[in-house]
């Protein structure tokens, strides 16, 4: 068939077109397919640094909160009514066992031990008159039996007066003795309610105010309620990290010392009591504490290096290697310990997944991994 002229070049840029667009199209396929073998090729390449995933039941500690108390503490109250003579110790001040903090007056204590000491000299001395003239008739008898009954039973008698009357003095002497307040241990006045000249008197009632409050500082313990789904893990001597707001960032070392063996029914916590040495005596009774107890997990763990998890807005998942290629496997995270966080998800124990996970790893990819420590 004949064409016209404008036709056949009309014909033959037709195809110059089509032929340089096909042209165009294989060489872009080519290269796209070359770059796909060259990602694939650098991805075989390189070498990733990869770990086990380990099964293990971890070492975890539980945070409970508590308030510090002294180990010893007692309130000091007069023992009889009187007034206070003289002070010799005040808040803040360290004492010793057995030091004198206060001197009572009772005027009719003291008047009751004079008397006192007055009728035992009286029965004394009519004691050794009586044992006198009993000795001096039996001395001068010649006759066994002479002696005169009376003298005998008047010298007994005065005997058994002197023994009465010392009981009484020494009954008066205890009296007057209350007079004088000591300290039943050595530690810190906390509390001073009274000053010279006040009247004061036994206590022991609700509304009683003891004359001081005396504190041991030396040696704390906190009291904390361990839920009961974690009584099974609390024994006695365990150590235990104490952290007080007072001072962040410093810990104190404690032990427990004490389990109440008993679950309380309104709070289903058993009482616990751990015992803190505070020689500096840093810390303060009634200070707030935090007990780090150490437990274990009810049962083995999968954990996995945080760095292995990759966390994205649809997914959170870690790259696991299988024959030379990748898989990624979804995850949840649980709890984090010493660089580790435990994971939940299709893992077993001995897994490899890579240690470093990337978003640009997909799944799929060939990869050569070398077994890192962790």
């Amino acid at each position: 068939m004949n064409f016209p002229a404008f036709s056949r070049r009309w014909l033959t840029g037709l195809s110059f077109t089509a032929a340089v667009a096909l042209g165009g199209c294989n060489s872009s396929d080519a290269a796209q397919e070359s770059q796909s073998a060259a990602t694939e090729q650098t991805t075989a390449d390189v070498r990733y640094d990869a770990v086990r995933v380990t099964a293990t039941q971890p070492a975890q500690s539980l945070s409970l909160p508590g308030e510090l108390d002294s180990y010893f503490q007692t309130d000091l109250f007069p023992r009889v009514s009187s007034y206070v003579k003289a002070l010799h110790a005040d808040i803040g001040d360290h004492v010793r066992q057995g030091q004198v903090l206060a001197e009572l007056d009772a005027p009719e204590l003291a008047a009751a031990l004079s008397e006192a000491r007055s009728k035992q000299s009286v029965a004394q001395a009519g004691f050794q008159a009586s044992r006198g003239t009993f000795r001096r008739l039996r001395q001068t008898a010649r006759t066994a039996g002479a002696v005169s009954p009376l003298a005998r039973t008047q010298a007994t008698s005065d005997s058994l007066n002197v023994v009465a009357a010392r009981s009484h003095y020494q009954a008066a002497a205890q009296m007057a003795a209350y007079l004088r307040i000591t300290a039943p241990m050595a530690g810190v006045i906390t509390e001073r309610n009274a000053a010279p000249g006040a009247l004061v008197g036994p206590g022991g009632g609700q509304s009683a105010v003891p004359l001081f409050r005396l504190k041991q500082l030396s040696r704390l313990r906190l009291r904390v309620a361990v839920p009961e789904a974690y009584v099974g893990d609390i024994h006695a001597g365990a150590p235990v990290q104490v952290n007080v707001r007072t001072f962040p960032g410093q810990q104190f070392t404690g032990k427990i010392d004490r389990v109440a063996g008993n679950v309380t029914p309104g709070t289903r916590a058993e009482t616990v009591e751990i015992d803190i040495n505070n020689p500096g005596e840093k810390l303060k009774p009634g200070m707030f504490a935090s007990a780090n107890i150490p437990i274990k997990a009810p049962k083995s763990s999968l954990f996995v290096p945080k760095s292995a998890v990759v966390s994205t807005a649809e997914r959170t998942y870690v790259i696991r290697v299988v024959g030379g290629k990748t898989e990624l496997v979804n995850v949840q995270k649980g709890d984090e310990n010493a660089g580790q966080v435990q994971v939940f998800g299709a893992l077993k124990d001995g897994d490899v997944v890579l240690k470093a996970g990337n978003e640009e790893i997909g799944k799929g990819e060939p990869v050569q991994v070398a077994l890192a420590s962790r």
